[in-house]
């Protein structure tokens, strides 16, 4: 008591009022410190959340991209088929067109 008392007869108001804000201003900067500390945890968290989410969204994209291709490939191989049977039928009309031009005396 007698410290606080030397202390305070050395100092004065202005030392104790100097102390007191000094005190305030370390139990500030402990809970900003404690408050940008829950931020960062909130912060982390959401970014791995975020992080599951594309990279589901991704998966989901390739698996999309991938369905279309092979689509597109099935849909090359069904058109292929289906001109080789219209050349085949263009084929046989000409024959037949040639066969009709015949017989009704027409000259091919």
């Amino acid at each position: 008591m007698d410290t606080f008392i030397n202390k305070f007869g050395e100092y004065g108001i202005i030392g104790l009022v100097i102390g007191i804000l000094f005190f305030l201003l370390w139990k500030i900067l402990i809970w900003v410190m404690s408050f940008v500390k829950d931020i960062q945890k909130q912060q982390s968290e959401e970014r791995t959340v975020w992080l599951c989410t594309l990279k589901t969204q991704s998966d989901t994209l390739i698996k999309i991209s991938n369905s279309i291709e092979k689509h597109d490939e099935k849909a090359d191989e069904r058109g292929q088929h289906i001109r080789e049977e219209h050349e085949k039928m263009m084929n046989c009309l000409d024959e037949q067109t040639r066969v009709l031009v015949q017989i009704n005396g027409y000259k091919a």
